[in-house]
């Protein structure tokens, strides 16, 4: 089975919304109950969000989730 994984689309226009709806990075993550630092490395790329805290995301900018995410498939590595 493959792995999936949440990505944002364009950090940019992510950071761009977050500050349209009236948030910084600092108030999203209280917002929807992650930690500054988690809250950071989402809003930079550095980190992936899960289905969860993703959901929790859309929820809060008000929103849908491919407007913001996309689901990305990895290949499968077999072990050798």
């Amino acid at each position: 089975m493959s792995k999936r994984i949440i990505e944002i689309k364009s950090i940019e226009s992510f950071k761009e919304l977050i500050i349209i709806s009236g948030y910084s990075q600092r108030s999203l993550g209280r917002a929807i109950g992650i930690s500054e630092s988690y809250a950071n490395q989402i809003v930079n790329g550095i980190r992936n969000p899960g289905p969860g805290v993703a959901r929790r995301i859309t929820n809060e900018l008000n929103v849908h989730f491919h407007d913001i995410f996309l689901i990305r498939v990895l290949a499968k590595v077999s072990a050798e």
